[in-house]
Parts: structure tokens; sequence; C-alpha cells
């Protein structure tokens, strides 16, 4: 199982889709993506806590939990920056 709880930047994508077994709780320090940020189906509930910016597209699935969406709702009025669009993958 992969936990990076020291783990701030990423310079690229992170792409965990499809695998319910990664959530936010894996990236407990997370605060910036530098590319795209997809969750589609996977484990993820809600977004990392300290994630303060995309600076690609995010990619979800239709079917992911609505807590996830009103995490996201909260953190884009809260200061969320989202460089890319948002985007359904089904």
């Amino acid at each position: 199982m992969i936990h990076l709880p020291k783990l701030k930047f990423i310079g690229g994508d992170l792409n965990v889709m499809g695998n319910l077994d990664v959530n936010e709780s894996h990236f407990p320090n997370l605060e910036t993506i530098e590319g795209d940020l997809i969750t589609a189906k996977s484990g993820f509930k809600k977004l990392p806590q300290n994630l303060k910016r995309i600076g690609g597209r995010l990619i979800i699935s239709k079917s992911d939990p609505t807590s996830f969406i009103d995490d996201l709702i909260l953190g884009l009025e809260n200061g969320l920056v989202i460089k890319g669009d948002i985007y359904y993958c089904d």
C-alpha cells in the first residue's frame, strides 16, 4: 500500500484512476500537483487535506462519492486553484 506523508509537491500528474486502495489519506501533506489530478473510480472520498493547487485538469467520475464533489466545491470556495478544467471520464 502507498503512503507518502512527506510528499508536498508533484511536478507532473497524479493518476490513481480505478485504484480503490488509494485515497486522500495517503497524501496528507500534498499541496501542489503541477499536472493533472485523476481520481476517477479510486478510493478518494475527498481531496487531500492540504491541496492548494492543481496545475492541470481534474478528472473525476460521475460515480465518485458526493463527499468528493462537496469537498471540491468547498476547496474552490476557499482558494483551491485548478488551472485546467474539471472533466468527467464517463
